[in-house]
Formats: C-alpha cells, sequence, structure tokens
C-alpha cells in the first residue's frame, strides 16, 4: 500500500505546553505510522487556500477541535462554515469527541451535516441518546479518554515502601453542569482528606486548577503515591444546546456560594441522574501502570478494572473510610491488587496508541482501496512542505501570544488589585 495523505485538524495550542495525553492524542497517527503524508493544523489559525485543494485520503477531527462547539453560537457556526470543505471531501472523515453530553444535539447536527463515516466515542453506552440523528445514518465505535503510550511504559515509580505519599488526588472544582457524576469526582477528595489525615496518613489532595500537575511533573507524583484517590470520569446531566450551562453559570454569578443542591434546584430539578454518562481516565491507566493502589469511588471504567480485583472501592460520601483504611493495611491484597491493574491495562490491546492508530490507519487503507486511485503522492508532499514553510512564523507569532495573555492572566488572578481594576474597566468597556 502506497503511502496515505491524511489531514488533521485539531486546536491544541502550543505542544510544548500542552498536557502530554493530549498531545498523544493529537500526533498518535504520526508517532506510530511516520511513512504517511501528514498536514496537521491547528484551526485558531487560517488555513492556506490551497490546502483546501488537496484531497485526502482522510480528515481527522480531533478532540480539541471539536470543542468548538462550547464557543459562543456565532464563533462556532463561522468556524464551522470555514471548514466547511470537509463535507464535500472525498477521503474518510473520522471524528474523535469527548465529552459528548454536553451541547450533544450541537455535535450531533455537526456530524450529520459534515457528512462524518465513523465518530468514536469514549462513552459506552447510550449512543441513540448522545446521537439521536447520527446513530441512524453513521457508524458509531467505541474509544477512550486516554491510552498507554512508550513514554509511560518506560516511566517507573518509586519502590512502593519508600513513596513518600500515602494518598494523593489531584481534581478541579466541577460546576454543578456536571451533575451529581462531577461533583463526587471532586468531592470525594474533600471527603477523604480528614480521616485520612486523622489516621496518620500523609495526604497530597488539592483541588482546583492551583494544583494542576503536567508531563513529567504528574507522572512523578503518580510514582510516589501509595495510593492514589479517584472517581469516574462525565457526567449524569444531558446538556443538549448549552442550556443548562449558560443557567448554571448566570446562577452562579448572582449567588457565587450556592451549594449543589441549591443549585440542581432552581437550574435543572428532577433532571440530573436519568442517564450515567461515564468514561474511564487516563488517570486510572497511568495510576495503575505507575504501580500506586487506587482507591476510586465504584464506577463502571468503561469495563477495564473492577472493585476488589483491580482496586480498592470506596462509596461517593466516604462514609465506609474505616473499612477502605483496613484494606489499604492489608498489604497481601494491596500488592495483588496493583499487580492485577497493571496486567488489566498491558493485556487490553485496545488501551495502546498504537492499537487505536493501525484501527484508524486500517480503516483508511480499506476506504481508499474502494474510493478509486490514491491523489499522487508527491503533489501532496509539495503542498505539506509549502505548508510547514509558510506557517512557521505563523504559529511561532501566535504561541508567543497564547503564552503572553496566559502569563497575563495568571498575573491578574494573583493579585486582587489587578483583578479588581480588570473587571471594572471590562465591565465599562462592555457598556
Amino acid at each position: 500500500m502506497s503511502r496515505l495523505n491524511i489531514m488533521v485538524l485539531h486546536r491544541l495550542g502550543n505542544p510544548r505546553l500542552a498536557p502530554s495525553f493530549l498531545c498523544h492524542h493529537v500526533f498518535a497517527l504520526r508517532d506510530a505510522f511516520p511513512e504517511h503524508n501528514y498536514l496537521y493544523h491547528d484551526t485558531e489559525l487560517p488555513l492556506p487556500d490551497y490546502v483546501r485543494d488537496v484531497d485526502f485520503d482522510a480528515i481527522v477531527l480531533d478532540v480539541t477541535f471539536l470543542c468548538i462547539r462550547w464557543l459562543p453560537e456565532a464563533m462556532f457556526q463561522n468556524i464551522k462554515e470555514t471548514y466547511s470543505f470537509v463535507r464535500d471531501s472525498g477521503g474518510l472523515r473520522l471524528a474523535f469527541p469527548q465529552d459528548e453530553y454536553d451541547c450533544n444535539e450541537l455535535l450531533d447536527d455537526w456530524m450529520c451535516d459534515w457528512r462524518v463515516d465513523r465518530v468514536f466515542s469514549v462513552i459506552s453506552s447510550h449512543w441513540d441518546v448522545l446521537y439521536p440523528r447520527y446513530h441512524r445514518q453513521g457508524s458509531i465505535r467505541l474509544a477512550y479518554t486516554g491510552y498507554v503510550d512508550p513514554t509511560l511504559l518506560a516511566k517507573e515509580g518509586r519502590p512502593f515502601d519508600l513513596r513518600r505519599i500515602d494518598i494523593g488526588y489531584r481534581a478541579r472544582r466541577l460546576p454543578p453542569y456536571f451533575g451529581r457524576i462531577g461533583e463526587t469526582k471532586w468531592a470525594i477528595g474533600e471527603r477523604v482528606e480528614n480521616p485520612a489525615r486523622r489516621a496518620g496518613l500523609t495526604t497530597d489532595i488539592v483541588l482546583g486548577d492551583q494544583g494542576t500537575l503536567l508531563g513529567p511533573q504528574w507522572l512523578d507524583f503518580l510514582g510516589d503515591c501509595r495510593f492514589t484517590l479517584g472517581a469516574n470520569s462525565g457526567s449524569s446531566l444531558l446538556d443538549p444546546r448549552g442550556d443548562i450551562q449558560r443557567r448554571v453559570r448566570a446562577y452562579l454569578k448572582a449567588h457565587p456560594a450556592a451549594s449543589f443542591e441549591e443549585v440542581e434546584a432552581n437550574c435543572f430539578p428532577g433532571v440530573d441522574g436519568r442517564h450515567s454518562f461515564t468514561a474511564i481516565s487516563p488517570r486510572v491507566l497511568e495510576a495503575g501502570l505507575l504501580g500506586s493502589c487506587q482507591v476510586l469511588v465504584e464506577g463502571d471504567y468503561s469495563g477495564i478494572v473492577r472493585p476488589w480485583e483491580h482496586y480498592i472501592p470506596i462509596r461517593s460520601d466516604a462514609t465506609d473510610f474505616p473499612q477502605v483504611l483496613e484494606a489499604m493495611r492489608d498489604r497481601q491484597l494491596v500488592d495483588r491488587l496493583i499487580r492485577n491493574c497493571r496486567e488489566a491495562i498491558l493485556d487490553s490491546k485496545e488501551l495502546h496508541y498504537r492499537h487505536k492508530a493501525a484501527t484508524v490507519i486500517g480503516l483508511i487503507e480499506s476506504h481508499r482501496v474502494g474510493s478509486g486511485p490514491a491523489t499522487h503522492t508527491e503533489t501532496v508532499q509539495r503542498t505539506i512542505r509549502r505548508y510547514e514553510q509558510d506557517m512557521r512564523q505563523t504559529y511561532a507569532k501566535h504561541w508567543r501570544r497564547q503564552s503572553f495573555r496566559r502569563n497575563l492572566s495568571r498575573f491578574v488572578d494573583r493579585s486582587p488589585t489587578v483583578s479588581r481594576l480588570a473587571r471594572t474597566v471590562w465591565s465599562r468597556l462592555r457598556g
């Protein structure tokens, strides 16, 4: 088979500053099968017109690009229109969304409008709910939020007895529009920390963006934890077009100290829990391969890990922490769980980036065989070289602007006086 010509549309930003798992997601095909021709384009930048004339064998819509459905409506529609040439492409159209419960109708309409050939969903069930139109006309296949990559396999944690943290956790304080599942994901940290400390355990539990660790720092942290706390990723709320999110944001702006129960009663009464949209998170794979025994809120975890076989289960309210502590002190049990979890992850070939990439390449090859002759390889290679040469400085300038805005935002957040001034100026400018 000759070289394939593949375009990947993403919105990653500077790869050197992006989380490593996102970089692996975006560049999985090129990393696993570098012999093919790839044009990676960040959609925050204009796409040169001459690229649109190339008939790629496949166009991949990365998760970071599909997130544009969360932008303001006018901006979302404008970007969709800019890249609407995808709809008329003769190549295979593949989409890799996540958080599909969030603005699912916008995503569903988009996949139908662009005639996407296959959607790779990270939610293992309720596809008819998430994609009310697309599931009747398109093809949906299970995917995962994270995969095993060579970097992770090469990483080793400290020997268990030399680890300095008894139980560690990092989580963002998710807003109420992710439902009870989202609330549990961060609240379990608060519910475990005090009883863990009273039991004499060394904890490193940080909730909020200030605890974010990226790249090697994150893996070093997990490799220094005897036990890692966790919960299912996902949501127990379906928000078809973002209306619930807008109501919640408006309510919290007026009532910043409101509890989850208060927000629920005023913004989405009786809706939470009708469905459970969950997926195993990259953290479970990373902790499992780095030898950290996991204490997880009992859940599905995409069917990969199971309670008492791969992890110690804990109730979402942590009222059973005394029993959990007893299990944590059973070294024979802990060693067995660590070993079983690692083996389960390694033995699941579908959790490896190489397998994901091979699946996608196989689909593209099959489609090209059935759709006629391939695009002339030399023409595509010339286009890619021209693109890389033309866009090199554009990317560099864009990343510098991103870095400046990020640093300015951090400075403003650290200074209450500057933050108040910035908010006042912004409010006045907006009228």
